[in-house]
C-alpha cells in the first residue's frame, strides 16, 4: 500500500513540476498576475507604500511625497525607488497570493510547492 501512495505522490509531484513550467512560460499570465498582485488589495498596497515611504524618509502630503530630510517634494528618482520597493513588498507579502495557492519565486508567479499544496489539501479534508 505504501508503494502505491509513494508512486501517486511521485506522479503528482511530476505533474506539479510540469504545471510550474507552464506558468513560467506564459508571459501574458505572468504580466497579468504581476499587475494584479502589485496593485491589489488596494488597502494593503496603501499600507505597504506608507511603510516603504517612511523607510525612505518620505511622508505623504496632499500633492505627493515630501522628503523629510530636505523638506522638498520627492523627486522622480525617489518616487521610482518608492514604487519599486512597494511593488517588491507586495510581491513578498501579498495575502491574495496565498488564497490562490501561488508564490512569487525567482521572478515568476508559480503554484506553492507540492508539499505545501498537499499539506493544505490534507488539512482541509
Amino acid at each position: 500500500m505504501d508503494l502505491d501512495v509513494r508512486e501517486f505522490d511521485k506522479q503528482g509531484e511530476d505533474f506539479h513540476n510540469q504545471i510550474i513550467e507552464l506558468y513560467k512560460k506564459d508571459r501574458i499570465l505572468q504580466q497579468e498576475l504581476r499587475l494584479e498582485f502589485t496593485q491589489k488589495p488596494e488597502d494593503f498596497r496603501e499600507r505597504m507604500i506608507n511603510i516603504e515611504a517612511t523607510a525612505y524618509g518620505l511622508r505623504k502630503v496632499d500633492d505627493g511625497y515630501l522628503d523629510t530630510g530636505t523638506q522638498k517634494m520627492a523627486n522622480e528618482v525617489q518616487m521610482e525607488k518608492l514604487t519599486k520597493a512597494t511593488d517588491d513588498a507586495m510581491l513578498r507579502l501579498n495575502p491574495i497570493m496565498a488564497e490562490h495557492n501561488l508564490q512569487y519565486k525567482d521572478g515568476f508567479f508559480i503554484p506553492l510547492n507540492f508539499k505545501e499544496l498537499k499539506e493544505k489539501i490534507e488539512g482541509g479534508l
